[in-house]
């Protein structure tokens, strides 16, 4: 009878264990996921952040040119308007 009331206690003990192991094992199969698609998105971030840095030396560029540009033909025009 003693061997009895040990095996049903250790049962319950089992299955309590097993329970809340099962549940922590879930939790870590959703974080390990979370954490797999969020490398992901940090990836397209960083990845669009060195696009936008190149096209935006680009733009830099290309507002500097367009600057002596106008910077010339107001000179040209003031040069015009004199005669």
């Amino acid at each position: 009878m003693d061997i009895t009331i040990v095996a049903i206690i250790a049962g319950i003990a089992i299955g309590i264990i097993g329970y809340f192991l099962n549940r922590t094992m879930s939790e870590l199969d959703k974080v390990k996921e979370n954490s797999e698609k969020n490398t992901i998105r940090i990836s397209l971030v960083e990845n669009n952040h060195i696009h936008l840095t190149d096209k935006f030396d680009l733009l830099y560029e290309a507002v500097k040119d367009l600057t002596r540009e106008i910077k010339s033909l107001n000179v040209r025009l003031a040069g015009k308007k004199d005669i």
